[in-house]
């Protein structure tokens, strides 16, 4: 007992460490610390699925490896969401009455978490990852932290860099107290009804090669193992676990005074059918049933979303860089607003219709605040997923993410004769560049298109109100032209070079 002790404990300070770490990155990002907590990013499972053509599958065989030897421990370890729902749970049991701190065994929601999952697999399957976005527990856990944690620590702070967005405030809000609510009066149930990571884990974990097993010989049935399971997955009736609920926290072992449970090889040849196998064939019609209908629904959102997907549409707000274009963008991003967290100049913030209904909350850039780094390549570096395809910096120097538009009626030159050119001074590549016009001994703004790749910084820095000239975003994102280097000749006059 000793050793399943210490075994919790490692669990659990493991599992604070990770959630620290990744607060810690979504709440003040530093450069500093990239290295490191782009590690814990990479961790996690569904980036890494949508991933895969960047590097994600070594993380996916990896978690599923570890989990058909352990089991669900990727849920209690590596999840932040999931981490998140054990501390407010365990936070809960002070502040609640005894009695209704009591946790009882509940069937599984397989029909409902099923057919989620079938429906996510379908939709990511055909390049619809919407679902996704609102369900992957990694997403969401992101969403709180960088549009509700970030502007509490602002306002804590005193900061004014932040960009806030009020409805993407008022979304992570509802998100949280949902999620929160739920973990306190019913432990794991979003992880075990809804959860697709849970339900696909679980599908292995039934199969694992350690699991936690009660010993019938030794069981009085107390239910004090049954009434300490955050899952709800221990029937101590029958003296039966469901394991493809169970997430390996071991509690139910510190609780069981008889030694009664034990965490331990499980690939043994079975001489008694167990009562899950004796269940399966009468909800096999119904999850049959389910199917169909989950077939179907995903069919029918595939088609829709493949229909929506045939005209082009112009997007008012530019993509970060390394994006590519914004089909690719819905079909591989998870909303999980890592790059918000990792942008310098706070740029980077939740579409709310810059990108129509099925980019909702992805990432979308605004030079209210700020400009895109020249040599900044903090969002792709971040990026767990690769949908900012992180790229050689002389190539993301070229990256067009919008088009410079001139309105020279509007420059302050033009209107009242003021001496200007801040435009010329912070474009990096020199799309714009002051030209004399004859006649006024003034020079004025010209720009070229041609080299322009939309970094914002003429349209941050320009004091005209409206503004003179702006960035018109892109819906695909180019390779800009190489800007024209000026090169210095030696001339010779009455002898001297110069």
């Amino acid at each position: 007992m000793q050793l399943y002790g210490f075994l919790r404990w490692i669990r659990r300070i493991t599992a604070l460490a990770v959630f620290l770490g990744l607060v810690c990155f979504f709440l003040s990002f530093s450069a500093k610390a990239t290295v490191l907590w782009h590690a814990l990013l990479g961790l996690q499972i569904v980036p890494a699925i949508l991933g895969i053509a960047s590097g994600g599958l070594l993380t996916v065989l990896l978690v599923l490896l570890i989990t058909l030897i352990f089991g669900r421990i990727y849920c209690s370890v590596l999840c932040p969401l999931g981490i998140w729902q054990d501390i407010v749970y365990r936070t809960g049991l002070f502040f609640r009455n005894r009695k209704k701190c009591r946790m009882q065994y509940t069937k599984a929601h397989n029909v409902l978490r099923y057919s989620i999952l079938i429906i996510v697999v379908l939709c990511v399957a055909f390049s619809f990852v919407l679902p996704l976005v609102w369900l992957d527990p990694y997403g969401l856990f992101g969403k709180m932290a960088v549009n509700l944690g970030r502007p509490l620590v602002s306002l804590i702070t005193g900061s004014v860099r932040e960009i806030w967005n009020p409805a993407a405030t008022f979304v992570a809000a509802v998100l949280f107290v949902a999620i929160s609510l739920v973990a306190i009066f019913k432990g794991r149930l979003y992880c075990n009804a809804i959860c697709p990571v849970g339900s696909l884990l679980g599908i292995i974990s039934g199969y694992s090669m350690f699991r936690v097993q009660i010993d019938e010989s030794v069981c009085t049935h107390c239910r004090l193992c049954g009434m300490s399971c955050k899952s709800g997955c221990i029937d101590c009736n029958n003296t039966f676990i469901d394991h493809s609920r169970c997430v390996v926290c071991l509690d139910c072992i510190s609780k069981c005074s008889r030694q009664g449970i034990h965490y331990r090889f499980a690939w043994k040849k079975r001489t008694v059918p167990s009562k899950q196998q004796i269940e399966q064939p009468g909800i096999e019609k119904g999850r049959r049933a389910f199917l169909v209908a989950a077939i179907g629904a995903g069919a029918g959102i595939v088609l829709l979303n493949r229909f929506t997907e045939k005209k082009r549409v112009r997007i008012p707000s530019p993509m970060p860089p390394g994006a590519g274009s914004l089909e690719r963008l819905k079909d591989t991003c998870v909303a999980c607003h890592a790059c918000i967290a990792a942008c310098p100049p706070h740029i980077i913030r939740p579409a709310m219709g810059d990108f129509g209904w099925q980019g909702f909350l992805l990432p979308a850039i605004s030079y209210k605040n700020g400009f895109c780094g020249y040599d900044c390549r903090k969002c792709q570096e971040a990026c767990p997923t690769g949908a900012l395809r992180l790229m050689p910096l002389e190539e993301k120097k070229r990256v067009r993410i919008g088009v410079v538009r001139l309105k020279l009626e509007h420059c302050i030159i033009e209107r009242f004769g003021t001496d200007c050119g801040a435009c010329d001074e912070h474009c990096p590549v020199k799309a714009v560049q002051m030209i004399p016009r004859e006649g006024t001994g003034k020079v004025f703004p010209k720009t070229n298109p041609r080299i322009c790749i939309g970094c914002g910084g003429c349209e941050f820095i320009c004091p005209a109100t409206p503004k003179a000239i702006e960035v018109v975003p892109m819906s695909e994102q180019r390779l800009a032209d190489a800007p024209v280097t000026e090169t210095k000749t030696k001339v010779e006059v009455d002898g001297s070079e110069f």
